[in-house]
């Protein structure tokens, strides 16, 4: 079959770099035929790597989406609040649609696409990568097997990195939730959707905590400047002076996070952008509110928990994730790919509706057997520890969950053109349920109460 086409809709990080990279790898598969971008050079660089025709290349994605149906589907990677205006006129133009998270930043914008999405009937697929990654897909086969009987409670961190989250959520483009999104929305509503998934359940009910207490005014060295780049008597004091990290630190690095601040990555333009631009700022001087750290508790039927911990206070930019069961226990960490199961029972006769059945010997005994712990390393390497690897692709991204999203979205697509009504993997209906508990987190957060869904 004629590989799958596809418009992108917004040419930075994601769009271009994730989405549309694979495309370049893949082209039998999938090719990039139309962009929408308003930065020019951004437009230009993926029309040059894609050979994109020059009347396919629109400023806007009102030109784009105006036109008759120029691809199978359509990227939207914009930033958070302006994926609503493309994602509805795809969908009115009857696109298959893959949206980067978060989907909506409002409860009642979020309802309006899921009752303007379910009226055009298109598929509508959501970016939580989390669910193609070989490290989460092997925690949901064990839990799924009974791997620890009946799961009680489900612990999962998630960390930025020092360095990550001051980039992104102290200087950067989600630093202030009236310009992007609430950290939990922006950053972990991956980890609310892969938490609802491994349990097979939403939860009913939500409470939150957390605050900015590190990056604000009154935590600045004595005599800190504006910016890094004006001689700050802190500098070899400050984790989070500019010019170590983006000009020493990642010297021979030339993708994200450097091109987020300059598309010419030599050393004088690494400079200058931080004299000029946001991410050359003191970090204690920013007009940032994103929390620093937050906690969100979640209770199920019958009695099980789950909590999330996210915040800006770690060096490792990773997950980790700890699940309790009647009869055994799992530990895993993203950016090794390492998943341990304890049982406290050894493995072996059947297991009979998630509870394990153990056999004993003639006298009634179990002993523990050599396989009573097992370690299983899926895919290392998380997102983007540029520290350790700073040669690495952006189409490594998220432990293979890029990859594997894309990989699923495009043989989604090319199936219905014989099956039209096969389903789209992260179907917008899921990532509803992460958004409306990342919404009842930060309502609580903000009032101290318990929300009930």
């Amino acid at each position: 079959m004629r590989p799958v086409t596809i418009a992108v809709v917004g040419a930075g990080h994601r769009g271009a770099e994730a989405y549309a990279d694979y495309c370049l790898r893949h082209p039998d598969e999938v090719q990039v035929v139309a962009v929408a971008e308003p930065d020019d050079g951004r437009r230009a660089a993926l029309v040059a790597a894609h050979g994109i025709a020059a009347d396919r290349a629109y400023s806007g994605w009102e030109d784009l989406l105006a036109a008759d149906r120029i691809a199978d589907a359509v990227v939207v990677a914009t930033p958070d609040r302006l994926r609503t205006g493309p994602l509805l006129a795809a969908a009115r133009r009857g696109y298959a649609i893959l949206v980067e998270k978060p989907v909506a930043t409002s409860p009642a914008e979020l309802e309006e696409i899921v009752r303007a999405v379910g009226e055009a009937d298109v598929p509508v697929g959501v970016a939580h990568v989390l669910r193609y990654t070989a490290f989460f897909r092997h925690l949901k086969e064990l839990l799924d097997e009974g791997a620890v009987g009946r799961v009680v409670h489900l612990e999962q961190t998630e960390d930025p990195g020092y360095w990550h989250f001051v980039h992104s959520y102290v200087r950067g483009s989600w630093r202030r939730a009236d310009t992007s999104s609430p950290l939990l929305l922006a950053k972990a509503c991956h980890d609310l959707d892969v938490i609802t998934w491994l349990l097979g359940a939403e939860p009913a009910t939500v409470y939150s905590t957390g605050a900015l207490t590190q990056f604000r005014p009154e935590n600045a060295p004595e005599g800190a400047p504006e910016r890094c780049t004006d001689g700050c008597p802190a500098a070899d004091a400050c984790p989070f002076h500019a010019p170590r990290f983006y000009v020493e630190r990642l010297r021979d690095h030339h993708a994200w996070p450097v091109t987020a601040i300059t598309g010419d990555t030599s050393a004088e333009a690494r400079l200058r952008a931080l004299r000029e631009g946001p991410y050359g700022r003191c970090v204690y001087r920013c007009d940032n509110d994103a929390v620093d750290h937050q906690v969100v508790a979640l209770t199920y039927a019958a009695g099980v928990t789950a909590t999330l911990r996210v915040g800006a206070f770690t060096e490792a930019n990773t997950r980790t994730v700890r699940i309790l069961g009647s009869h055994g226990e799992i530990e895993g960490r993203l950016d090794t790919g390492e998943v341990t199961l304890r049982r406290f029972l050894p493995r072996r006769g059947a297991e009979l509706g998630g509870a394990p059945r153990w056999d004993r010997d003639a006298e009634g005994r179990s002993g523990l057997p050599d396989d009573d712990v097992v370690t299983v390393v899926t895919a290392p390497v998380d997102d983007v520890d540029l520290l350790v690897e700073p040669g690495r692709r952006e189409s490594d991204g998220h432990a293979g969950g890029d990859d594997g999203l894309m990989r699923e979205f495009v043989a989604t697509v090319r199936d219905r053109r014989v099956r039209p009504g096969v389903r789209v993997p992260t179907h917008l209906a899921d990532a509803a349920v992460s958004h409306r508990i990342a919404f009842a987190a930060e309502r609580s957060r903000s009032t101290g109460e318990v929300v009930h869904l």
